[in-house]
């Protein structure tokens, strides 16, 4: 987004704020899809982002959802997803959350422990029903994550390991249709390759599975990790050999009569909606103390919290409120700045050594590819402040997405009983 987009809505719309560029997540689900190639289906983790006006929009592209709570699932259906392309995952799904799955009548509800087995067949019994249900994998092998999120090797709280699968698989649940198998294991994956060979691994598992349980395939889930670069220096996914890997195995799978007609399924959220949000501060001030510059500007890690949660700084640039004298040949040289926000915690920075002029008060701060896990990640009733509002730019337009409620709202939903 431009400097001027961004000046506009700032002073439209008050800050701190998140702005969507949906002309950029356009791009981004164009994209991916021409690289995936027609065999494989996406569906949007609306953990990235579950914005209602973001949902809304990629709903247009008839992509199928990733849902990881009852309330995700409401935004969902909300936004018009259809309920045959909801697909349910989640480490620890609540009773009401398997309830509200089933009543909705989603596609497949991707089960993580026997326990979650155990009340879908209590739920089938009671409904008179069968339950379309696979098995989250955890198998002995991962991607190399740069930063492990949600994958590597070992024990962890996602899915079952082989050996607990194979025996939920010797087991019977006459009201379940185990119809499939998920393993999602990876997060914000730059090497294509890897993405590449890890479908073929996934595939290989499901395929082997199937063979010596006589369980039918009719879903294969590979989950996300399609990554984007934050740090300066990373490299973009390659989607040339992305494309080119996946073809492959699209060819195998035409092949395979145990494939035909069995959906293959990749869970996008990060690529497609991370480099179209910017989130934007207003500098309050600057001080040097013993030797560091700091900048202190209204926003903070309650709202943004993933900088300092993973330790990767966003790339920030420095918005001018006057550009007379502060651009251009004689702009001021850069300096390494430490920017931090109001909370009264040491933990409170949201750059710990941004190279950039020292701002002026009045300027704006803007945090690239802050679109994914960035509002909802963090923890904003922290000390009271007012929350950041969510903006979106589609052609030039701006238009309010979520209305920030203010801390006399938030305050007016409490009780005193005592």
């Amino acid at each position: 987004m431009s400097d001027a987009d961004l000046r506009r809505a700032a002073a439209r719309f008050g800050t701190p704020l998140y702005q969507y560029d949906f002309d950029v997540i356009e791009r981004q689900v164009l994209l991916l899809r021409r690289a995936i190639g027609p065999r494989f289906e996406l569906a949007y983790a609306v953990k990235a982002n579950p914005s209602a006006g973001v949902l809304h929009f990629l709903s247009k592209f008839g992509l199928s959802s990733d849902v990881a709570s009852r309330g995700e699932l409401a935004a969902a259906l909300r936004a018009g997803f259809p309920r045959s392309k909801i697909l349910a995952t989640g480490p620890a799904k609540s009773d009401a959350d398997l309830e509200a799955l089933v009543r909705a009548r989603v596609s497949i509800i991707h089960a993580e422990g026997e326990w979650e087995l155990e009340q879908l067949e209590k739920i089938g019994a009671r409904i008179r029903g069968r339950i379309p249900v696979g098995l989250r994998l955890n198998p002995p092998w991962g991607i190399a994550e740069k930063r492990v999120i949600i994958g590597g090797p070992g024990a962890k709280k996602f899915g079952f390991d082989i050996r607990s699968a194979e025996r939920v698989l010797r087991t019977s649940f006459p009201h379940l249709d185990i119809c499939g198998f998920q393993v999602f294991n990876a997060s914000n994956v730059l090497d294509a390759r890897l993405l590449v060979e890890n479908t073929q691994n996934v595939l290989n598992l499901a395929l082997s599975l199937s063979k010596k349980y006589a369980v039918p395939l009719r879903s294969v889930d590979f989950g996300g990790g399609f990554g984007v670069p934050y740090a300066q220096g990373e490299m973009p996914l390659n989607l040339g050999v992305l494309r080119k890997g996946l073809q492959e195995i699209a060819a195998r799978v035409e092949r395979e009569l145990r494939l035909r007609g069995t959906r293959l399924v990749f869970e996008p959220g990060r690529f497609l909606v991370a480099e179209s949000g910017t989130y934007v501060t207003r500098v309050l001030g600057t001080k040097r103390s013993l030797g560091v510059d700091y900048v202190l500007v209204d926003g903070g890690v309650h709202h943004f919290l993933r900088p300092v949660l993973l330790g990767t700084p966003h790339r920030v640039r420095l918005i001018p409120e006057k550009t007379n004298g502060r651009s251009g040949p004689s702009s001021p040289s850069k300096k390494s700045l430490v920017i931090s926000g109001p909370l009264c915690t040491s933990l409170d920075i949201l750059h710990p050594a941004a190279r950039l002029p020292l701002p002026a008060r009045g300027d704006l701060l803007a945090f690239e590819n802050a679109g994914a896990y960035g509002y909802t990640e963090s923890m904003p009733l922290f000390l009271s402040h007012e929350w950041p509002a969510e903006i979106g730019v589609r052609k030039g337009r701006l238009a309010r997405l979520r209305k920030a409620p203010s801390a006399a709202s938030l305050l007016a939903a409490q009780e005193c009983p005592f």
